[in-house]
């Protein structure tokens, strides 16, 4: 019987963090709160996602290699109605988690920067600023010499990509005379 609660408590935390961040949360995002905190092994991790997935309470998809997890109007409706049956210690612990991560993950979900080697040995360099729904606002894909410049260039998009929007954005909408 004990276990049994446990699984479901577990199940219910996971569910509440990703409701209180409301914005899609990594595989790795969540299996660092839960084993940070000691709240799950990573196997009994894995357990509560693929079982909150097939129940339909969050939604699974691939996103840049990496699989992201939101919850679902049903996931919602089933946290409202069992949310009383989350410890309070578990709830600050999310809710301590979402307060000391919330900007990084949503500059991290938003903002991405990624390379490919072309057939040519050249490199494709794809940059992207999203919006919390997940839609492009900004993609810029620039072909370069050698991997290095690629790496370059992914590393300055992620670290100001506020300022290099804002000035391609600028310089988009400015009238030349």
């Amino acid at each position: 019987m004990w276990k049994e609660n446990q699984l479901a408590e577990n199940k219910l935390i996971i569910l509440y963090l990703l409701k209180k961040i409301n914005i899609p949360l990594s595989n790795n995002e969540i299996c660092q709160f839960a084993l940070e905190r000691n709240i799950m092994d990573y196997f009994s991790t894995q357990q509560c996602l693929a079982e909150l997935t097939d129940c339909d309470f969050i939604e699974e998809y691939t996103e840049n290699g990496s699989t992201r997890y939101i919850t679902t109007p049903e996931g919602n409706r089933t946290l409202i109605f069992f949310q009383n049956r989350i410890s309070e210690w578990l709830k600050n612990s999310a809710n301590e988690y979402v307060i000391n991560n919330n900007k990084r993950i949503r500059n991290e979900y938003e903002t991405s920067a990624n390379y490919f080697p072309e057939i040519n040995g050249d490199y494709l360099v794809k940059c992207s600023v999203c919006g919390i729904d997940g839609s492009k606002i900004m993609e810029v894909d620039v072909t370069v010499a050698t991997k290095n410049q690629a790496q370059i260039i992914c590393k300055n998009w992620k670290k100001n990509v506020t300022s290099i929007a804002g000035d391609i954005f600028t310089r988009l909408v400015t009238e030349n005379s």
